[in-house]
């Protein structure tokens, strides 16, 4: 299951869909990768044996905005930027987007990573890794 879809974009930047492409699939798909990459680096490889790692553990659903926020300033904005200084929205929504990330991401990990360890298709509490982070990424 994908954490983010067309349908997830179109809640959080509907404009998007208004330039020109209909069909952001394998930016989510780039996002999604990079959202499984932080998470294995910041978390699993911190805590568990990396070769044990399985994405589709994770619930999908917890991860939606982190992938989609990714998406946005990681590699949908900066397709539609002119990275030109005057009049360039895009640009200033790229740091926007970028921001809602961490934000979201740090939520998400204090909240406590979902993980289906035994894979039985439902996350026990015993199978949630609750921590808080001090330190603000940027």
């Amino acid at each position: 299951m994908a954490f983010s879809t067309n349908n997830d974009l179109n809640i959080y930047a509907p404009e998007v869909f208004g330039q020109g492409v209909e069909d952001w699939s394998n930016e989510l798909a780039l996002a999604e990768t990079d959202v499984i990459n932080q998470i294995k680096i910041k978390y699993w490889n911190k805590y568990e044996s990396p070769s044990l790692f399985d994405s589709s553990k994770l619930t999908a659903t917890q991860w939606t905005k982190s992938t989609v926020y990714q998406a946005l300033y990681a590699y949908i904005l900066p397709k539609l930027s002119t990275f030109r200084p005057e009049g360039d929205p895009f640009q200033m929504q790229i740091s926007f987007y970028k921001e809602r990330y961490n934000e979201e991401f740090n939520i998400q990990f204090g909240v406590g990573i979902e993980y289906d360890k035994d894979g039985s298709g439902t996350v026990e509490d015993s199978e949630i890794t609750r921590f808080q982070q001090d330190r603000l990424y940027r």
